[in-house]
């Protein structure tokens, strides 16, 4: 069965919309212009939310707009990222910190915001900018946060899950949620649709932390192991904490505590991991979620798009 309208209609869309937000006051911006659309990605965040104003019921067409600013507050963060992170490859393309440099970056993902919530501003959309306002900051709160607790071993699932709330799962919430909006939905309704796009974004997240240990590089398209290189207690290390005893939690933390983990080290961390079937303990969890996610999803009759919906969620869980 069909989409409605092809994906790759979407993204040309999305492209199209992109370039017709970001600005080009200066040469420099023209190029990051042309970087920020050329990166393409899967654009999930704007494409959940057209596909939300589809099952609401959304007739007009300002789902475009709306779907940018969230692409473009994705997009700055990922340049504020790089910068953090010290990250030349992203993609399998050089960043933009180390193509112009780390200021030219911080200030092209500013420009970048500012680009997104003069869009915002000029619909007229009072509870929509309010709502992507809380979300940039759900995201600068939890980049410090982030920045704070990362590589400190007394980090908590509490503080994890706190940081990914507004790392990722705040966007996907007002994602969801501003379809509702669109579509003048009760209170309650729009409710229920930001916990949907919650929950989805904080699984997409967690999902993304077990591709560094639970996948090789060739099948994630990330780099393998590098967040346990890089010393980040990630999801499943927490997991793992949670799940082992007092012995075996001193080890890892002299492992993250090392300046450089080596070969012998990866082999000690995956082997922990198995010991302790934390891939299956977190895919056991990751089933739960689905099940809610598809029961969510049986309130819409079935569609072109909701079979497309769907069917990226089966390939992010699995």
């Amino acid at each position: 069965m069909p989409s409605a309208i092809s994906v790759s209609k979407l993204l040309n869309t999305f492209d199209q919309n992109l370039a017709g937000i970001i600005g080009e006051d200066l040469p420099i911006l023209k190029s990051i212009k042309k970087f920020v659309i050329a990166s393409g990605g899967k654009r999930i965040r704007p494409m959940t939310h057209y596909l939300f104003c589809q099952f609401v019921g959304y007739k007009g067409k300002q789902w475009k707009d709306v779907g940018a600013v969230a692409e473009l507050i994705h997009s700055a963060s990922l340049l504020h990222d790089d910068v953090v992170d010290n990250a030349t490859i992203r993609r399998g393309k050089p960043t933009v910190s180390a193509k112009f440099g780390n200021k030219a970056a911080i200030l092209s993902g500013d420009f970048l915001l500012a680009c997104g919530i003069e869009r915002l501003n000029q619909l007229g959309l009072p509870q929509t900018m309010a709502l992507f306002s809380r979300v940039l900051r759900d995201l600068s709160v939890s980049e410090l946060l982030q920045m704070e607790w990362e590589s400190n071993p007394k980090i908590t699932l509490k503080i994890y899950d706190s940081i990914i709330f507004g790392k990722t799962a705040s966007l996907f919430g007002a994602c969801t949620e501003s379809a509702g909006h669109l579509a003048n939905l009760s209170k309650k309704e729009c409710a229920n649709l930001a916990e949907f796009g919650v929950r989805l974004g904080k699984l997409f997240q967690k999902k993304d932390d077990c591709l560094d240990y639970f996948f090789t590089s060739k099948d994630s398209g990330k780099e393998f192991l590098k967040d346990f290189h890089n010393g980040l207690y990630s999801y499943p290390i927490l997991k793992l904490k949670e799940s082992s005893n007092t012995k075996v939690k001193k080890q890892v933390d002299d492992l993250f505590a090392k300046t450089e983990r080596t070969s012998a080290d990866d082999e000690i961390i995956l082997g922990f991991l198995k010991e302790f079937r934390i891939e299956a303990l977190i895919n056991a969890e990751f089933q739960k979620e689905k099940a809610y996610l598809n029961e969510f999803m049986n309130r819409y009759p079935d569609s072109p798009d909701k079979k497309l919906f769907l069917d990226q969620l089966e390939k992010l869980i699995g």
